[in-house]
Parts: structure tokens; C-alpha cells; sequence
């Protein structure tokens, strides 16, 4: 029995189920409700097939069984996990590979462009040589003018 606050009656139990249950068929049901007469089957999970190179002996009991098919699965789940991992490790290989590849195209234009610089450097080089030299000549030039135009006479 439960007294109620907002009336003071008391209530069995009996009767406030039965005026739930009353509300609830005069009310409509809402859109997405879906009556269930049924209480849906409970499936066992049936375990994953054995690996293909495993078998039971034939005097194993139920038990031995069990427990050597419950460690094959812990083990195929670890094996699928490595495997995973090498996956894993293919593709950061196949990455690495691109990348050194780049690396290697990247030194290959380093290297060009290196030799560049030495044949643009030798080409000024001689540059400045044959700018010395001509430089030179021309003063030479000019001092053995000079001296013909202040001796006339030692020229001759």
C-alpha cells in the first residue's frame, strides 16, 4: 500500500498497475512503436572454425577440447594482429622508399647544380685572368708609348 501525496487515498498496487495498464491501451502508440509479442531468441555465439592446421586428437575429452580451441583463438587473434602490423610496416616501407627516392632526385640536382657553379666559376676565372693580362699588355703598351712620346730621339 502507498499513500498518495496530492490526494491522501491509499493506493494498492494491484490498482495503480491496473490504471497504468489502462492509460497505456487508451493512449496511441507512438509513431516508430513496434509491438514485440515475442521475446527474441538468444543465440549462442558459435566459435570462429579452427585453423586448418590444427585438428583434435581422438582421446581428448570435451574439456581439453574447449580449452585447446579457446588458446588457438587467442593465438589467431595475436597472429592477425601481427600481420596487421606488417601491413603497417609494408606501407611505411613503401613511404620510406618514395621518400628516399625523392632524397635521391633531390641530391642528383644538388649535384648538377654544384657542377654548374664550378664551370660558371671557371669561366669567370679565366675571365679575370684574360682581364689581367690584357690589362697588362695595356699598360705596357701605354709606358713604352709614354716613353717614345718624351724621347723622340731614343725611339729612332
Amino acid at each position: 500500500m502507498v499513500q498518495s501525496t496530492t490526494t491522501g487515498k491509499i493506493l494498492e498496487s494491484a490498482d495503480v498497475e491496473h490504471d497504468i495498464a489502462r492509460a497505456l491501451v487508451k493512449s496511441p502508440p507512438p509513431r516508430d512503436h513496434r509491438r514485440i509479442d515475442f521475446v527474441p531468441a538468444i543465440r549462442a555465439q558459435t566459435p570462429p572454425p579452427m585453423p586448418p592446421y590444427v585438428e583434435h586428437h581422438a582421446d581428448v575429452d570435451q574439456i581439453g577440447k574447449l580449452s585447446a580451441e579457446a588458446v588457438i583463438a587467442q593465438y589467431e587473434d595475436a597472429v592477425k594482429a601481427l600481420e596487421a602490423m606488417g601491413t603497417t610496416l609494408i606501407d611505411c616501407v613503401k613511404r620510406a622508399e618514395k621518400m628516399a627516392a625523392g632524397c635521391k632526385d633531390a641530391i642528383a640536382y644538388v649535384q648538377d647544380t654544384a657542377q654548374k657553379y664550378r664551370e660558371e666559376a671557371k669561366l669567370i676565372f679565366d675571365r679575370i685572368q684574360q682581364a689581367s693580362v690584357m690589362t697588362s699588355e695595356v699598360v705596357s703598351v701605354c709606358d713604352a708609348m709614354r716613353k717614345k712620346i718624351e724621347n723622340p730621339a731614343q725611339s729612332a
